[in-house]
């Protein structure tokens, strides 16, 4: 399969003018569930503290993260949202299309944490972004606007409401996100303004160069000039495994798909990127415990 087919997605398609989270019907959930369940309640301005996947089949899709990865789900009532756990701790969830938004490939979405949401939402604007959802409060996780950057990423903003997250990383957890842009230095820019980023160059061991975005002297997240023709921007989530070569093989087996098969990276760290049987685009690294 063409490796450039799970990103060449329309605006309309990626999310739909009503909102993918808004698919989810109020009768059937009480909530969408918090992404932490610390105590602490810590705020983390600046980390990609959450994924949510897009997809035109829900079950599926949680049928594949299941048997992979292990994750544990619960359902709405209309099959129409799905909360992910692993280990008992919140992992990611996965939401429909609306009904009048044409199939078309999943993806996921990562989310930035914000202080303010509204303010962020207005930095966005004024730096040459868009906003695809516009501020609104979700029952259970806090309050989210999903933009889209000058470049063309689409990524989810958000304040939740029990705090952020602690570094995860664990086997079949999250690990990093990276973006993705044909304009490296635009990118930057605009994140610097609208999520408090600042960014550093980094070299890597065969000699290439990359950005990494952080706050408060922690890196968050990388930024690479697209690698690879007929891709538009994107943030790639990066999942930690225990063997890349294994999963990958698992994955196939499964019904999903191996875009870029299993290789070193430039840390020489064991890399693949996948895609689950919905279109969901995501990277594999098999990396030992820091």
């Amino acid at each position: 399969m063409q490796f450039g087919k799970f990103f060449l997605m329309k605006s309309l398609l990626i999310l739909g003018a009503a909102g993918f989270l808004t698919a989810v019907q109020a009768e059937t959930i009480p909530d969408y569930g918090p992404i932490t369940t610390d105590a602490s309640a810590i705020e983390r301005p600046g980390k990609i503290v959450w994924m949510d996947l897009v997809t035109s089949d829900v079950r599926a899709a949680a049928k594949f993260y299941r048997d992979i990865f292990n994750w544990q789900f619960k359902f709405s009532g209309n099959d129409s949202y799905a909360y992910a756990t692993l280990n008992g701790k919140p992992v990611a969830s996965i939401a429909a299309y609306d009904e009048d938004v044409e199939s078309g490939e999943g993806l996921w979405i990562a989310s930035i944490s914000v202080e303010d949401v509204d303010a962020a939402a207005r930095r966005v604007k004024n730096q040459g972004g868009s906003i695809i959802e516009a501020p609104e409060d979700l029952p259970g996780r806090g309050r989210y606007t999903v933009i889209k950057d000058p470049t063309g990423a689409v990524v989810m903003l958000l304040r939740a409401s029990g705090g952020d997250p602690q570094s995860g990383g664990s086997v079949n957890g999250w690990l990093w996100a990276e973006l993705w842009t044909d304009d490296v230095d635009a990118a930057l820019r605009f994140y610097e303004k609208v999520a408090g980023y600042r960014s550093v160059t980094v070299k890597d061991g065969s000699g290439g160069v990359y950005q990494v975005m952080g706050r408060d002297q922690t890196p968050h997240a990388s930024v690479i000039k697209t690698p690879l023709p007929d891709v538009e921007p994107i943030w790639l989530p990066y999942l930690r495994v225990e063997n890349v070569d294994a999963t990958a093989k698992e994955i196939l087996k499964a019904g999903g798909s191996v875009i870029v098969p299993p290789q070193k990276d430039g840390l020489n760290d064991d890399v693949a990127i996948v895609a689950d049987p919905t279109g969901g685009v995501f990277a594999l690294q098999q990396k030992e415990a820091e």
